[in-house]
């Protein structure tokens, strides 16, 4: 969810809005290597494993995001780029939602 923050910072800030997403990836990177050393070495990708694979790649598509409405930004067309940001807050938002949805179906079988 940190990275869902870069679609209410303006693309005009394009500097703040790749350091929000970078800041959300490194975190996410250095999250696996301090929970991929308590869990047990198994052969198999695990459920969290899958959650943070999922995670990483929201990650990354907000990085993929910010850099396209910067681009946007910077020729001119701001109200392209804030409405892709509109977009991409509800999208997102129902992305994580379906992923966390998963997660729970798959730990408590509900």
């Amino acid at each position: 969810m940190m990275s869902w923050v870069v679609f209410w910072i303006d693309p005009k800030e394009s500097g703040a809005q790749i350091s929000v997403a970078i800041t959300a990836m490194l975190t996410l990177i250095a999250y696996r290597f301090a929970v991929g050393n308590d869990m047990p070495k198994v052969s198999y990708l695990s459920r969290l494993v899958y959650f943070i694979l999922e995670a990483n790649f929201l990650v990354f598509a907000s990085l993929i995001e910010v850099i396209v409405t910067s681009a946007y930004a910077r020729i001119g067309q701001l109200d392209r780029a804030r409405s892709i940001d509109r977009w991409a807050r509800i999208l997102f938002l129902v992305i994580f939602i379906l992923i966390a949805l998963e997660a729970l179906v798959l730990r408590f079988g509900l």
